[in-house]
């Protein structure tokens, strides 16, 4: 089941990437960043996008609801990381959009490294097993 919903975050966070730069504007370049690199960014990204799910504070206490404000912070420290700007991994995301067998190939790849940082996760059930918190 947690790898089914890894590889659901996986497919939605390339749809949710896809939808945040697409409004950027390429300026013709060709250039794009080396498979490698970007299936780092991409799973970072996909972690972030996870993550930004799972953590609640007092604005965002819906089940599934994403805290935007921390996802925005935590893409740019993600690009910062690896040293690009934002319209440089816009650009290098509009060529490989424009290359599906790439793209499909780097994601094929991304799903056994998910795979096994998810494996590597401890499994963690509160006391009595889980709950449901119902109010009447």
């Amino acid at each position: 089941m947690r790898v089914q919903n890894l590889n659901k975050y996986l497919f939605l966070t390339a749809i949710a990437v896809s939808a945040c730069v697409s409004s950027c504007k390429n300026n013709g370049a060709s250039d794009h960043l080396p498979p490698k690199e970007m299936q780092k960014i991409l799973l970072d990204i996909s972690v972030a996008e996870s993550y930004s799910a799972v953590v609640k504070d007092s604005l965002h206490k819906q089940q599934g609801a994403k805290n935007m404000d921390s996802l925005a912070v935590y893409y740019k420290d993600i690009l910062a990381h690896y040293h690009i700007t934002e319209e440089e991994f816009a650009e290098s995301l509009d060529w490989y959009k424009s290359n599906p067998g790439d793209l499909d190939s780097m994601y094929t790849a991304l799903i056994p490294i998910a795979n096994k940082w998810q494996s590597a996760l401890p499994v963690t059930v509160p006391k009595g097993g889980p709950t449901l918190n119902v109010r009447p």
